[in-house]
């Protein structure tokens, strides 16, 4: 099968995780030529980082000098265009043109990731920012969910026909993602590990909250990665709450990630909505013992590995923490409980799962073993 896989999802991000499960599925097609699926329209000059570190795309060599942009933007506009592909699979939903790309193509195949804005638009003032979601959901042949609540979610809120859709869960990369790796310089010698963005659903404030009340030893730090830097409001409440001295926030590569990881206390994802939660996943596959909301999505992906607490009740979630930090046992324990669980989760699965599911759906029976 020639599939074509839309760069939307490259001009928007240039990491994240939407990004890195299209590279991840693309690297897993290109290894594995029993599944049957070739690559067409590669990403011309893309300034996402997952895309060019996996060595995927092409570049326009900067030689050409002021010739370099006129070049860049004629190879974008005709890298999508040649050879026609079987399957059209849409990375996002932002911009309507790319319905018209490839009208002709047997299967259009769109992925949905959450329907988060659609459940909360009280958490998206500005509107949604899914803006074309609905269109591009009517125009496909084959929709992707990455957990069973978004397709629950779907069907309920667009009315999405069942036999339209099947569920495909994200994966984690075991080479990557392990235990035992160095402690980064910038990391404290004990912490309770926070990633990425910290307002709104993220729920980063119950997670503050807890660590403040939880009964932890001196050295053990609080640490946030990515989200940007803390707000003038975020430092007034870590003054309040008494841990300003012992919270840190750090940027670091994907690399560094993975020492953060494997050399936390354990990892806290209080988020109270997710479509699926590859932090969690992440976490598990380095080894670090996961404390999730207790809320659908965080269940699915965390199963009995994980803890739970009441999505934003900041008092469970302390006594969780005093009694991890405490117990080297219970975190040696979940430890191998989570790298169990997160080797049932692989990229090469999701990218054999979708080979299957685009065959199934040209052939008009869409099923997944």
């Amino acid at each position: 099968m020639k599939v074509y896989i839309d760069d939307q999802i490259f001009f928007m991000q240039q990491r994240g995780g939407i990004s890195r499960y299209f590279v991840e599925m693309m690297l897993a097609f290109k290894a594995n030529p029993t599944l049957n699926v070739t690559i067409t329209g590669q990403p011309v000059d893309r300034s996402n980082l997952h895309l060019n570190e996996a060595g995927l795309g092409l570049r326009v060599p900067r030689r050409l000098g002021r010739f370099r942009a006129k070049t860049t933007a004629f190879a974008q506009k005709q890298a999508w265009k040649f050879p026609t592909p079987e399957v059209v699979h849409h990375t996002q939903y932002f911009d309507l043109d790319y319905l018209q790309r490839h009208v002709r193509a047997p299967l259009r195949v769109v992925t949905v990731y959450d329907m988060i804005p659609e459940v909360h638009p009280e958490l998206f003032p500005k509107g949604n920012p899914h803006r074309f979601k609905r269109e591009f959901v009517a125009a496909a042949d084959l929709v992707i969910c990455i957990s069973e609540v978004t397709r629950l979610d779907l069907m309920r809120i667009y009315g999405t026909p069942s036999d339209k859709i099947v569920v495909i869960p994200l994966g984690v990369d075991m080479s990557t993602f392990k235990p035992g790796r160095k402690r980064h310089p910038g990391l404290p010698s004990r912490y309770v590990l926070f990633v990425g963005q910290r307002g709104a659903y993220k729920d980063f404030s119950t997670l503050a909250r807890a660590f403040a009340l939880a009964d932890l030893p001196e050295d053990v730090k609080l640490v946030a990665v990515g989200g940007g830097k803390f707000s003038p409001r975020e430092h007034s409440n870590l003054h309040e709450l008494g841990i300003s001295q012992r919270t840190v926030h750090l940027n670091l590569s994907d690399a560094q990630l993975v020492s953060a990881f494997s050399n936390a206390d354990c990892f806290v994802f209080p988020s109270t909505i997710e479509g699926f939660g590859l932090p969690t996943l992440e976490a598990m596959a380095s080894g670090c013992p996961t404390v999730l909301a207790d809320v659908e999505t965080h269940r699915e992906v965390g199963g009995p590995a994980a803890r739970y607490f009441t999505a934003s009740d900041s008092s469970m979630l302390a006594r969780l923490l005093t009694d991890l930090t405490a117990d080297p046992q219970l975190r040696l324990r979940m430890r191998r409980e989570g790298l169990s669980r997160a080797a049932s989760f692989t990229w090469d699965e999701t990218a054999r799962k979708t080979a299957v599911a685009y065959a199934d759906a040209l052939s008009k029976e869409v099923r997944i073993a």
